[in-house]
């Protein structure tokens, strides 16, 4: 399909028919990039591609190499986890519905995955991989740098979300590791 037919045919899908403003809707949402103008979301929106993905495909493996891309949700839910260390127990992070975001980190630099994202029911999702992110950048530099501040203040909430859990996990291990000195005497 020509872009300038992409640009104009509805995003289909067995249960909805996505038009560009649905996507530029759920892009700008407060689970995505608010700090995108509209404006800027439908064009951004040209350059992602449609998926329908079945309940129980697993999106995004954590530790997979090369994952150049990221998601946007427009319909359904995905569960984010990471596995622990007996790989067969993980650890649920989040659970993603419609306007959320992920694979941010992975379409900025490419590294491997950081955690897994298994779909929970049919998906229909909005992918921007690498190459369409730097026609993007090539296209509308100023839309593209817009979209990449607002994808790094995801990215920089997220940090700072993981940070603050580490604080709150340490200060457990910390009383733990108190409480288990007190009941074996030692000081």
């Amino acid at each position: 399909m020509r872009q300038e037919e992409r640009d104009q045919a509805p995003w289909l899908s067995t249960h909805r028919r996505w038009s560009l403003e649905d996507v530029a809707n759920l892009l700008t949402s407060k689970t995505a990039l608010t700090e995108l103008t509209m404006e800027q979301a439908l064009y951004t929106v040209q350059f992602l591609t449609p998926r329908r993905v079945k309940e129980g495909h697993v999106l995004i493996r954590e530790g997979t190499p090369n994952a150049d891309f990221m998601l946007l949700v427009l319909q359904g839910e995905a569960i984010v986890e990471n596995e622990l260390t007996n790989a067969s127990d993980s650890m649920v992070l989040t659970v993603l519905g419609a306007g959320s975001l992920v694979g941010e980190q992975g379409v900025l630099d490419g590294q491997p995955r950081s955690a897994s994202v298994t779909a929970v029911t049919d998906m229909d999702l909005a992918v921007l991989d690498r190459a369409a992110l730097s026609r993007l950048l090539t296209g509308r530099p100023d839309i593209g740098c817009s979209l990449l501040a607002a994808i790094l203040t995801r990215v920089s909430e997220r940090l700072r979300l993981t940070t603050q859990r580490l604080r709150t996990l340490t200060a457990i291990n910390h009383s733990l590791n108190e409480a288990r000195k007190n009941d074996s005497g030692l000081d």
